[in-house]
This record gives C-alpha cells, structure tokens and sequence, in this order.
C-alpha cells in the first residue's frame, strides 16, 4: 500500500496530506453491496489502514494547484463510476433468476460397478457440480428415449386427412399449373410459420415438358376389310404418355405382357418384333422401361392399358405415365435448368424415338380381342389369351398417330430447414412429391401431408429442448409425376457439393398405399438404421412392432420388406445421380394403388388402408422421425458400410463362371476381386479405429463421418459421361458399365460372341475395378494411412 502512496506522490509531485476510503463489505450472503467511505488525515493512515481488512485502500494527494486540482476531480469519478457499476452488477447478479439450458445426448452414462475410491471422486464430482449449478447455470439432459417419448406424444394429435384433401382437391396441379403454385405458396407459408423467415427458400427452374396439343392422339385399324377409326373416351382426352415421338406409325399388333425385358426375350421366342405395335399393360415396371425395352426390339409404337387382372378401375380409365428413360428436365441432362436460355439446345439419350400412348381397358379389350396367331401362356392371360402378330380375320394393321408439344414452364421447389448446432453444414433431406396428374391422394398429398407434420413436429421438439447436431432440411419438390424433375434439378445444380453434406436422403414419395405390409427399398448402407428404427414402432394394425411382424414372414427381415428402387423416384435420383445414402418407404396393399388416374382420391385412399390413413399415416413418421433422430443426435453417422462389402462379394461372385471366357481373350478377374478386398480391409479397418476411439469427440467423429459419406458417391463411375449414362452407381445404376451391365455383356459373348464389341467389356471391367478401388481408399482415409493397393 505504502508503494501505491508513493507513486501516486510522485506522480503528484508531492506527499499525500489525506485520502478517501472506499469499503465493499462483503455480506453474509456473499453480496458485496454495501459501500463505506471515509476521509482521513495522513497521521491516522497507518491505524486505519490497518484496521480495513476487507475494504479497498486509495489514496490521492490534495492538489496545489489548478492542474492538480483537475487531475484530483478526474481520478474521483472513475472511482464513483467504477464502484458505481460494480455495486450495480452485484446487486442485479443476485437478482437474476438462473436459465436452464438443455443439451441432447445420445444415451445415459452406462450403470457399472464402482469401487469405494470411484464412488467417493463420483461424489465429490457432483458436489462439485452442485455448487456449480447453484451460482451458475442449470443443465437438464434429453436422452434418445425422451426424443423418442417427445416424437411419439406430438404424433398422437397428428391429422393427415384434412390436409392431403386440400393439396389433392384444389383441381388441375401439374408441373408448373396454377394449382401446383398455389400449394408451393401454401407450403411455403406452413414453413415459414414453424421455422421462420429466414429459414425457408425457393428453388425456381425452367424446364421443358411435354404437354397435349390442340390435335389429340388417335389410333385407327387399317388395312382390313375396313378402315376406321378406335373410339378413345373423351374423359381420357387429356391422358397422354409425355416425352414420346410424335408423328405416325403403321403396324401389326402383337401383345407382349408388362414389357418387361424377360416379357420380350419370350416373346421372341415366338415371332419377331421387329415393326410391329406392341400392346402391353401397366403395372410390374414404369412407362418409361416399358417402352425402351419395345424399342430395343425394334418395335415401332408401344400402346400401354390397366388390365382388370391387375387394377380395380373402371373400363373406361386410362393410366397417365411419362416415358421418358431417365430423370429431370430432358432437355438439360446432366445439368441444372435453372436458366434454360443459358445453354446450347440438346436432348437426354432416354428420350424414345418410337411413338407412346396410353388406352383403357375398354379400348384394349376391343383391340386385344381381335388378335391372333400364338396362344398367350396362362400367367399372361388378362383381357386377351393371343399374342398376335395381326389380327385373327384379316391383315389388319394399328395406326398410331402421337401429336404432342413441348413448352417450357417455370417450376418451384419449396425448402425449410432447421439449422444444426454443430455441423449445420451437414444435413438429413426429407422429400416430398408435391404435384400430381389427377387429385394424387397417394401420389402426392400423402407425402406433403407428412412433410409438413414432420416439420411441425421437430419444430415443436426443437422448442422443447431438442439440439440436433446436424442440420433438418424439408424439401416440397414439384416435377415428380414427369420423371423427378424437381429432385433431379436441384441434385444438378449442387452436384459438386451435395454429396459431402447430405448424410442421407428420406423419400415421402408413395408412403401410404395401404395398412398391410411395410416395405423399403435404397442404398443397402440404410438398411441396418431403419431395420433398427422399425424395431422401436407398431405395426398399424396390430400390437406387434413392424420388425416382428416382418420376421414372422421370414426370417429374414430384408428379404420380407426390401422392394427394387423404382426408376421414376427421387429416391433413384439421388442414389444413382448424386451417389447420397437414400431411403425409401411405404404401407402397401396386396391390390395394385390406381397412382396417375382420377380414381386416386382420398376415398380410394381410405379404402386401401381399411380406414387406418391416420394410424399407417402416424407409423410412418415415427419410422422417419426415429431415423432422423438416430442420424442427428449422435456424433458418429450410422451409417452402415461395411454392407457394401457383402454386396460387392455377391455381385464378384457372379463373374467366376466367365473365368475361362475371360482368360481365353487375355484377361484375368484377378484384379476385380483384389479391389473388392480392398474395400472389404478398409471397412474393417475403419470399424476397428471407430470401435477404439472415443465417440464423444466431436472432431475425430466428423472425420470418420466424412469418410462413411464419401463411399455412396465413390461407387459412381468417373468414367463414363452423365450426360450419356446419368445413372453411374456401380450397383444401383444402370448401362454397360455397372457390373450388372457388364455380366449382361458376357452372357451375350458367352452366345453370341460375333455381336460383343470385346474391348467395350475390357474397358467396362477395368472402370468398374478402379471404381471399387476407389470407394476403398475414399473409405480408407488419408493417403499416408492407406494400405488397400492391389
């Protein structure tokens, strides 16, 4: 103290004469807010000083002159202001009420036995605890059952029904129509209400469709004893297939059940199809393979019908269906549409060069019904029992005239998100149809209806203490009944990035089609999150959970549920585009749903589920939700890698039996199987580093995360264009450099060896092991830790 004198003397120029006091006496609550202050003379210092053990001791010389007189003024009010805003915080401290934060955790510390000198440092700790939450903040903790407990009681109240009425009746909502923008603006809004403002968006695109003309399709009978016209029923005037060729085509008919490639390769068996109008019916495979496979056999028009055998409609109900073989706009294949002036006019290689169009049973039946030649085997027995080729009276030929226009429409995605709270930059997509030909009940209402419930639902839950580490984003997507248009648009634009962000992409599409038996179908990476997701809901019509009532089945879950990813999806757009871990998921009936008609209402939807829309509707959100909580409450991703491993030994495994083919010409499978090796070491590598790791932190968790969600997208080829083969994915995709296309391109050399260009399949199989080499070392991790070689 005698040192502050000092220097305040010196600084002075001369010796204190006197000093103020100034005592925070601490109270016996601890509050220090009470003030004392004194003046003393010099002479009593030392007493005074000595007797203040709690008090602030400060001395200031009396000035001598003005200057000094000024400084004296000076020094006292920061003193008065500093005291004043210590006293004040103080005193306002003690009288703030304490916050309580809540933090989500994945799961409760584990109960293990401790010994007495662990049970006494537990204790100290939550002595320790104890007083830190008495003078600080409290802190309450959800766990995954109090997530899973807050999602379950908030779809207790969840109603469905009123909302997919009004997206479904509001008339004509197509791609780009009035109707369709006036539920975009409506979705927005709902959006905007649960997650604000600033956390909502819109995705605008250009694209090109194909639309009815002033002069409608028409199909004639010709060249028999006499020519006329077939009657098409005016209700169905405006049910076309977009994306045919348009003109005219002449041919005799011939019937070749669902179109499928097995479907054609017995059918050639029998005749040749070569220039003929094929007639087929819906169901098994879209319009769109339907119609490639017609045209790989060199079939000049395909005419595509709902058979009684397979949909309860009325005769006189024809099925709309685009038949365009690929996804988004196609005119911009393989890029975005967001300014179609911006780009030099092209087209996508799955636009058919023969002509399309759809009938009703009641027009089929009159065509079928006049077919001769071949009987058709039992199985392939609906409406007609002949496969043709012609007519059973005469020489009678089907003209197909096919007049539609294209026009470019603007077209909206409608996006809301709920930001992460520690890896914003990471996200879990739920997506959903929001357009429709005809109300779409199913189509579409279902999965807007659903979309909207989760993203009140989580809100609420966000509300209620609920932290998500990654970020929620909600996705309306429009263009879905003309080939995933809006999906596949908004995957084009952020094709370089997306992949490094998405941890997985849920598809709403379709979800309810009845009560009776769930079904999935995607990336073979998801199946373990859902397998455990569908253990924790009931099953819609029964107390069992959905898991159990698949076993009971079979045994095997995968094999009761699993369902091929239906190619018109977004679900196939983002897993065999974009390369993103994809799921989808639905209820369904034995019955084949009416989905592209006008018999696709909400009458029909209660009928197929038995009058339990709500209560399917309901699992089928706790089954979503469960998995969005299972991918944003942990620090580690499950996602499930290691199965692509089992899948890569299951398709190799196949390849042995063209061993000696292959050996004939110089090659060896050799390499193929090393690579799939490599995969298979660097999945159990990377299982073991996690397994001894700690999951609690944060850093080294997102580093394994960014290795799990690099593998999907690894699996797409590098080697082939996407504007040319847009479904890359060596597993899932499709064309002759996937393994399936490959193995495809041997049976055919195994045959017929003089049609197989060889180098194709040389090239194909030294892209596909470079591919599979390359997810291994994209699982593997940095290149100085890699040790996967050939």
């Amino acid at each position: 103290m005698e040192s502050i004198r000092a220097s305040i003397s010196n600084f002075f120029g001369g010796e204190l004469r006197s000093y103020t006091r100034f005592s925070l006496t601490r109270q016996a609550d601890g509050d220090m807010s009470r003030v004392e202050m004194k003046s003393a003379d010099t002479e009593n210092d030392e007493e005074m000083g000595d007797g203040m053990v709690d008090g602030m001791l400060t001395r200031i010389q009396k000035p001598h002159d003005k200057c000094k007189s000024t400084m004296k003024t000076l020094m006292f009010a920061v003193f008065f202001l500093t005291i004043g805003f210590l006293v004040g915080y103080l005193a306002f401290r003690g009288q703030t009420p304490r916050t309580t934060h809540t933090v989500t955790e994945p799961s409760p510390r584990p109960n293990v036995p401790m010994n007495k000198q662990e049970q006494e440092e537990e204790q100290q700790e939550d002595d320790d605890n104890a007083d830190y939450n008495e003078d600080y903040d409290e802190f309450s903790v959800l766990h995954f059952s109090d997530l899973q407990k807050m999602l379950h009681e908030s779809l207790t109240g969840t109603e469905l029904e009123p909302i997919i009425r009004k997206v479904s009746e509001i008339g004509d909502h197509q791609t780009g129509s009035d109707g369709d923008l006036t539920n975009a603006a409506y979705i927005k809004e709902e959006f905007t209400k649960m997650l604000q403002q600033q956390n909502v968006w819109i995705d605008t695109h250009y694209v090109t469709l194909q639309v009815n003309s002033k002069s409608p399709n028409r199909i004639w009978i010709v060249g028999g004893a006499k020519n006329k016209e077939v009657e098409l029923e005016e209700k169905n005037s405006n049910v076309y297939c977009p994306y045919s060729a348009n003109g005219t085509f002449t041919g005799k008919l011939v019937y070749a059940n669902y179109g499928t490639e097995d479907d054609f390769k017995e059918l050639q068996k029998q005749m040749d199809v070569n220039g003929t109008v094929v007639i087929v019916r819906a169901g098994e495979i879209n319009f769109a393979e339907k119609v490639f496979n017609a045209e790989k056999m060199k079939a000049g028009g395909v005419l595509i019908y709902p058979d009684p055998k397979d949909y309860q409609l009325s005769g006189d109900v024809a099925m709309f269906g685009h038949v365009h073989m690929g996804l988004g706009d196609p005119r911009t294949p393989g890029f975005p549409s967001f300014n179609h002036t911006q780009f030099p006019p092209t087209k996508s290689s799955g636009l058919p060069g023969i002509l399309a169009h759809t009938i009703s049973a009641n027009v089929a039946s009159r065509l079928l019904h006049l077919l001769g030649g071949v009987d058709a085997q039992k199985s392939w027995q609906g409406i007609g029992t002949k496969l043709g080729p012609g007519f059973a009276a005469d020489n009678g030929q089907v003209k197909l005239e096919v007049n539609n226009v294209e026009e470019i429409r603007k077209m909206q995605n409608i996006f809301g998100v709920i930001q992460g709270n520690e890896e914003k930059d990471h996200y879990v997509v739920i997506g959903a149809q929001r357009d429709s030909f005809g109300p779409g009940a199913a189509e579409s209402g279902v999965g807007t209806a659903l979309l909207l419930e989760l993203a009140r639902i989580f809100s609420k839950m966000v509300e209620g203490g609920f932290r998500p580490r990654r970020s929620i984003v909600f996705a309306s997507w429009s263009g879905g009944d003309f080939g995933a248009i809006g999906a596949t648009e908004w995957l084009e634009g952020y094709m370089s990035v997306l992949h490094l962000k998405i941890s997985m992409y849920i598809s709403l599409d379709k979800a309810i089609q009845g009560a009776n038996d769930f079904k999935m179908y995607g990336s073979s990476m998801l199946h373990s999150l859902i397998r455990d997701s569908i253990k924790e809901v009931k099953s819609p019509l029964s107390s069992e959970t959905i898991f159990i009532k698949a076993q009971a089945v079979n045994s095997n879950w995968e094999e009761t549920v699993l369902v091929p990813i239906p190619m018109d999806t977004s679900v196939y757009a983002f897993l065999a585009i974009g390369g993103i871990p994809t799921v989808g998921l639905c209820f369904v009936k034995n019955n084949n749903y009416p989905f592209h008609t006008e018999m696709d209402t909400v009458d029909t939807l209660l009928q197929f589920t038995g009058d339990k829309l709500e209560a399917v509707g309901r699992a089928v959100a706790e089954v979503v939700g469960i998995s969005v909580i299972k991918l944003t409450i942990h620090h580690s991703l499950p996602l499930d890698y290691q199965k692509y491993s089992h899948e890569l030994g299951n398709q190799i495994v196949k390849f042995q039996k063209y061993g000696p083919l292959l050996e004939e010409r110089g090659l060896t499978m050799q390499w193929l199987y090393s690579a799939r090796g490599a995969y298979y070491r660097a999945a159990h590598d990377l299982s073991m580093e996690i397994d001894g790791s700690d999951l609690d932190d944060a850093l080294l968790c997102r580093a394994y995360n960014n290795r799990m969600m690099r593998v999907e997208y690894s699996f797409l080829s590098p080697y082939v264009s996407i504007t040319s083969f847009p479904y890359r994915h060596l597993l899932y995709g499709r064309g002759h450099h996937t393994l399936n296309g490959i193995l495809e391109q041997l049976a055919l050399l195994e045959k017929t060896p003089d049609l197989v260009d060889f180098n194709v399949i040389r090239n194909d199989l030294a892209y596909a092991t470079l591919t599979v080499q390359g997810a291994a070392e994209a699982l593997a991790g940095e290149v100085w830790t890699s040790n996967i070689g050939y």
